[in-house]
Order: C-alpha cells, then structure tokens, then sequence
C-alpha cells in the first residue's frame, strides 16, 4: 500500500511540476492520439519507458518497435525511400544519430529538459539527446588481480602479467577510435600494436565479456561497460572496475524525426525520457542516465573521470 501511495504522489508531483511549454501543446498531442518510438534498447528496458508514459498520458497510444542499431538503420532508410514515415521518435548510439542528423531525418528540437543533461551529451543544434551512456572502463576479477596490480593507465596493460589475460570486446570500433584520437594516431597505433602483442582474448559482446571475468575466464575486460560489472558486483561476483584515460563515452541518443506525422506527441515523450521521472526509470534498470539531477546508483559510475566522445559526436 505504501509503494502504491509513494508511486501515486510521484505521478502527480510530475504532473505538476511539468513545463508550460509541454502544457501549451499537450492537447495536440492526445488529438495525435499515438506517438511512435523506434529504439535499439533492450525491449524489456522500452517497455518500462513506455508503460510508465501511458501513466502520465493515458489518452495517448504509446508503441515501441525495438531492432539492434543496423538493423533500426536499414528500416528507417528503407521506409525512407518508399516514402513511408512510420516512426515519431528514435533512439540509438551515437554513430547511427549522427548518420541520421547528416542525412537530414532528425528535426530540431530543444526540449525544455535539456537544460539539465550534462554538457556533451547533446548535440548542439538540437537535433538529438543523449537519454543515458555507457562508459567504457577495465572491468577485472578481483579474486584474481591483487590491489597493488590493477592498472592505472593503458600502458600498464602491456606489462608480461597481463599476457593473455585481457579480454576485450571485438566491435569496440569506437572506443578504438577515441584512443587514437586522445593519444594522436601515432602513439595510439604503437599501443595497439604492443597491445596486440599480449594476446588479447577477442570476445563479442560487453555483458558477455563481464561475466567471463567474473567466471575467471580472463583476468579483466577492457572496453568494456561499467554499469555491466556493478550488476554483477551487486550480485556477489568477484568483479570491480576502474576507469582508464581515456574513458569512452558511448551516448544513446533520443532525437525527433524530421517528418514524424505525430510531432506533439513526438515531443512530449521526448520531455519525458528526459524529465527527472523518465531518467529515475532508466536509473533503475540499472544504466547510467544523462541528467544532472538524477544521479546512477552508485554515483561513482558518472565520477571521477572525464568523458571523451567521438569526433562525430
């Protein structure tokens, strides 16, 4: 009965609390009667958001469609191209907003809660937000690597301890290219290489590759997600993690699209997703969410160390 009433008081908190801007458009967006969402998250994940949308605005027939990023990009291209524009909002990873801000699908639009999403974590013209990011990080065993052997820095990772004892995940594309960007090309080629060299143990997939750590498979995961080790960490596993310069922001940005036939309702969920009430949801899945306000559990998964993108981002 208490979790009832504390739920309940939330939800009226929020609707008082919510912005004249989305009040003064609101109306549009239940005539909408629909609104949308094309994400890349885990279906379980988008149905919490949704669910808890509907909470707020009943009136409205909230729908997700959920398909992993290339997928999600090759049936936006192909409704595109027949000219069918299905879908009112979109989330995914950073490379693939930045793709659809270039080809022009995304609409501007500056949401009155973005003024509380951390600094880099949206994109300057409006066009997406970051709605939570995972920051890659050495996840290890802490059964297995002693204190005074955890690394500080990359370079102590080419150290003869470390010889076969790193796992790392095969698609980390993008963490690849933010180590060359924060060590120049030169420098970041040669620790590559040298990194290379220590026979690292190519693995497909993050969560995967933190359970293997904590399996005792390898000694420790690099590239790999923060959020993922303090799961299993809460959990009991024998796991921990520390970030290393430079620690890779992986944004999941939430943009409008360019022709949503539903742009009020497209809108207002938007301001959802980003409202302290939207992030507090995405919080308790367990991800790191983008709002100043609305701190992880625990809070050293967004401190203590500073965030670098890519040059797209």
């Amino acid at each position: 009965m208490f979790v009832q009433i504390t739920r309940l008081m939330l939800l009226v908190l929020w609707l008082a609390l919510s912005s004249a801007h989305a009040s003064e458009w609101k109306d549009k967006a239940e005539a909408e009667g629909k609104v949308t969402w094309y994400a890349s998250l885990g279906a379980t994940d988008a149905r919490r958001i949704i669910d808890r949308f509907k909470e707020l605005y009943p009136k409205i027939d909230a729908q997700f469609y959920r398909a992993g990023d290339a997928t999600l990009m090759e049936r936006i291209l192909a409704e595109s191209r027949a000219g069918k524009f299905e879908w009112d909002v979109v989330s995914t990873t950073g490379f693939y907003a930045h793709n659809l801000k270039k080809r022009g699908m995304l609409a501007a639009y500056d949401s009155p809660e973005r003024k509380f999403i951390r600094t880099g974590h949206k994109d300057p013209q409006a066009m997406w937000t970051s709605i939570y990011t995972n920051y890659t990080v050495l996840g290890y065993n802490s059964r297995l690597v002693s204190r005074d052997n955890v690394p500080k820095s990359h370079s102590d990772l080419l150290k003869p301890i470390w010889r076969g004892q790193v796992g790392i995940v095969q698609t980390a594309y993008e963490w690849f290219a933010v180590m060359l960007q924060a060590m120049g090309q030169e420098k970041g080629l040669a620790f590559m290489r040298e990194l290379a060299k220590q026979q690292p143990q190519l693995r497909n997939g993050r969560t995967l590759l933190a359970q293997l750590v904590a399996a005792g498979e390898v000694n420790s995961g690099l590239a790999a997600y923060s959020q993922n080790f303090e799961t299993l960490k809460r959990d009991g596993a024998p796991v921990d993690w520390v970030p290393l310069d430079p620690v890779y922001a992986d944004l999941n940005p939430m943009g409008l699209a360019a022709k949503s036939p539903r742009s009020s309702a497209g809108k207002l969920f938007i301001d959802f997703v980003l409202s302290k009430v939207g992030q507090e949801t995405i919080r308790a899945q367990r991800r790191v969410p983008d709002r100043i306000d609305v701190l992880p559990d625990p809070p050293k998964l967004a401190q203590g160390f500073t965030a670098v993108f890519t040059a797209e981002q």
